[in-house]
């Protein structure tokens, strides 16, 4: 797959300027957790910066998560996603300046992309603690899952 059929797939990948490195975002309004804490106050997303700050809060922005998102459906994500991350040769992927994971369906997914870009170390902050596999060994070595505190 060329570099190209796989944006097509996938969108393009985001660039955070505060983080070393690409990224993968999707809406702040989607994340399944934070909806509901973004709810109360003293909790972690009470203010999410991704919500509606900074260039998140830009409509181009929003179209590029949303596509994001889409994408996760497309059966060739993975394989599409894996052809990005390794054609910028980057050391550091981050996983979500904006979004969280979905479902189970979706971490298996990044699994596979970690699994097929070994070179890259891959950061997954989430506050998804309902998805994360009981086993611990089932996650790929080259991917660092952070649980968010849900309170500040």
């Amino acid at each position: 797959m060329k570099i190209k059929e796989a944006e097509v797939i996938t969108h393009t990948l985001s660039k955070p300027g505060k983080m070393p490195g690409w990224a993968y975002s999707t809406p702040a309004h989607e994340c399944k957790t934070g909806t509901k804490l973004r709810a109360v106050k003293g909790s972690v997303c009470f203010n999410c910066y991704a919500y509606e700050r900074g260039r998140y809060r830009f409509q181009n922005v929003k179209d590029a998560q949303y596509k994001r998102l889409e994408a996760l459906k497309h059966p060739l994500w993975a394989r599409a996603m894996a052809v990005q991350i390794n054609s910028k040769k980057v050391k550091y992927f981050r996983w979500y300046d904006s979004g969280d994971v979905q479902n189970p369906d979706h971490l298996q997914k990044i699994f596979e992309v970690c699994r097929l870009t070994p070179e890259t170390q891959h950061w997954l902050p989430t506050q998804e603690r309902q998805y994360l596999p009981e086993d611990p060994a089932t996650v790929p070595a080259n991917l660092i899952i952070r649980l968010s505190g849900s309170k500040v």
